[in-house]
């Protein structure tokens, strides 16, 4: 087994965020929070479908990816779909590449290596990756009350059910167990229940219920990578480099967030949009007559942990800068503040707990959503002209 001790996974909701942050860490790079979701750009992106999926927006050979260098350090990898012609060579590039990566001492990440989350690879042997992250290990953070250690006999029953991806829960007494043990926390397994699971981490979900992670070994082969959920296969690794001036890490990552706002072509593509319009498309997904509850409260938490760091890097920033540009960053994290807690707002009152969603169709409840998105609507567009001055001024 060769790998890297002490490189951790941090818990965000924009998890790709919480392996660079862990990633950084291990490579001594010290980022707050803020100046990592700032100085990429992802702290200012809003990018939406009609449904309100989009969360995170495009990252390969994007412009947040390339932004990382400014932070003082390089992501390189490997990216393709199961329905690209050459997925197979892919595959086996991100594995050489990682293994290679590993052994100089570079930390990795990749995407689904258990379940749709992004995930810190410390190590291979074997045939596979070693990661940590969600449903992977014991920590403190993001629905950290949902992981649940799986009992032995439990482990025999599921184990039985095969190395599927999904696989439908049709056993009365195992399904009892596993009502059983979310109950423990509060949790209710109800109605019609399916496994889904990559590697050792399986997520239980219930149809007319919550939903729970049993935390599993991370381990995954190699060649499942990718293979599973919308078949997407993303492998990364990152080298430490030399950090930008605090002035060039604001410049540039505005300019890139006054220039994704508009909807360029090159970097959002149909359903897609960005900026003011996928505000419009969010507000008319809260306001129609079947909302997509999972798409709306899982990106309502990404977009609301977005705008938080907006309002920190700007502050940051102004501290690190100075003169005259510090009462313009000021200004801008006032908005942003604004915009968080609409957002936030907004996110609490559609919380991604997994119930049924006739548990959170309340006519009353999803006017009080469009009322803060709308709010927070408002705010971006008079913060949007803001960093236009800031980005003028550097």
């Amino acid at each position: 087994m060769a790998g890297l001790n002490g490189l951790e996974w941090k818990s965000f909701w924009n998890s790709q965020l919480g392996c660079l942050k862990g990633c950084s860490e291990y490579l001594g790079i010290d980022l707050s929070d803020a100046w990592l979701f700032g100085g990429t750009g992802a702290a200012f992106i809003l990018h939406m479908d009609e449904q309100g999926f989009g969360a995170g927006g495009p990252w390969y050979q994007g412009p947040m990816m390339h932004l990382c260098n400014n932070l003082g350090y390089t992501v390189n990898g490997v990216y393709g779909f199961k329905t690209d012609d050459d997925f197979l060579v892919k595959q086996r590039m991100a594995w050489e590449n990682t293994r290679n990566a590993i052994d100089r001492g570079f930390p990795c990440y990749g995407y689904n290596l258990a379940i749709p989350e992004y995930y810190v690879v410390y190590g291979y042997e074997k045939e596979g990756y070693l990661f940590t992250g969600f449903g992977a290990d014991q920590y403190s953070g993001r629905y950290d009350e949902r992981v649940f250690v799986l009992p032995p006999e439990l482990k025999d029953r599921l184990s039985a059910c095969g190395e599927q991806a999904y696989v439908p829960l049709e056993d009365a007494e195992t399904n009892a167990m596993l009502a059983q043990l979310a109950g423990t926390r509060g949790y209710r397994l109800k109605g019609r229940m399916r496994m889904v699971s990559n590697g050792g981490v399986r997520e239980i979900i219930s149809e007319e219920g919550d939903w729970i992670v049993l935390q599993g070994e991370g381990f995954t082969s190699w060649r499942d990578l990718g293979t599973i959920h919308i078949g997407l296969l993303e492998m990364y690794w990152v080298e430490p480099g030399r950090a930008s001036s605090p002035s060039d890490v604001v410049k540039e990552s505005l300019e890139f967030a006054l220039e994704f706002a508009e909807g360029p072509r090159k970097w959002v593509q149909p359903p897609y949009k960005a900026g003011l319009d996928a505000y419009d498309l969010w507000i008319n997904a809260v306001e129609s007559a079947e909302p997509n509850i999972f798409a709306l409260s899982y990106n309502s938490q990404c977009w609301a942990e977005c705008r938080k760091h907006a309002a920190g890097f700007l502050l940051e920033a102004a501290d690190r800068i100075g003169g005259a540009p510090s009462v313009l960053l000021k200004d801008a994290a006032n908005l942003y503040q604004e915009i968080h807690l609409h957002l936030q707002a907004a996110a609490d009152l559609l919380p991604f707990e997994g119930k049924s969603d006739d548990h959170y169709k309340q006519p009353e409840r999803f006017q009080q959503i469009a009322a803060h998105i709308k709010q927070a609507r408002s705010a971006e567009n008079a913060a949007l002209s803001q960093l236009s001055k800031i980005a003028a001024s550097l």
